[in-house]
């Protein structure tokens, strides 16, 4: 029983070295979102999943996938617009380390797929736009963070300013 014990916490405290050595960490990420489409702007739920890559102690890749919608008010008709999207950001991220987590700002571009839809008129749009944000990570162990996150995502005609809550796992 006392080997496992002592071999149980020697595996604990490797965790954190191991996580510093392959410097990869996956997370999900859910929130608010604020569409914005010709010149109407409504609020939405967004989700996703993202990956990191950390390059030091202060810059990392980071890329994922997020969907969302939300029904944005149509001009000079009573129906509304039902916006649907996904989008695979791809960003390079600055974190500034404090004590107890860092403060983050992140730019990129996101490749984007927009479906809206009124009246039974269904339109798409896809292509490649800037995405940047900017947040506060708080590290509750060594492994796993709780962030807080504002999003920016131009996709087209239809743009997106997001409040996320996330958790991170560092692997």
């Amino acid at each position: 029983m006392k080997k496992c014990l002592l071999a149980a916490m020697l595996a604990l405290t490797a965790l954190p070295a191991s996580a510093d050595i392959f410097g990869l960490s996956v997370g999900a990420t859910a929130g608010a979102a604020q569409l914005d489409f010709k010149d109407s702007k409504e609020y939405g739920f967004e989700y996703g999943v993202n990956a990191s890559y950390q390059l030091n102690d202060f810059f990392s890749i980071n890329a994922g996938v997020v969907q969302g919608s939300a029904e944005v008010d149509a001009n000079l008709s009573t129906s509304k617009n039902d916006i649907d999207y996904t989008a695979f950001p791809v960003t390079f991220r600055g974190d500034i380390p404090l004590l107890i987590g860092s403060l983050y700002a992140k730019a990129g571009t996101n490749y984007y797929d927009v479906d809206i839809e009124q009246s039974g008129v269904k339109a798409t749009d896809d292509g490649w736009a800037f995405t940047g944000g900017a947040g506060f990570v708080l590290t509750l162990l060594p492994l796993v963070d709780l962030s807080l996150g504002y999003e920016y995502r131009d996709m087209g005609e239809v743009k997106n300013n997001a409040v996320v809550v996330g958790v991170d796992i560092s692997l």
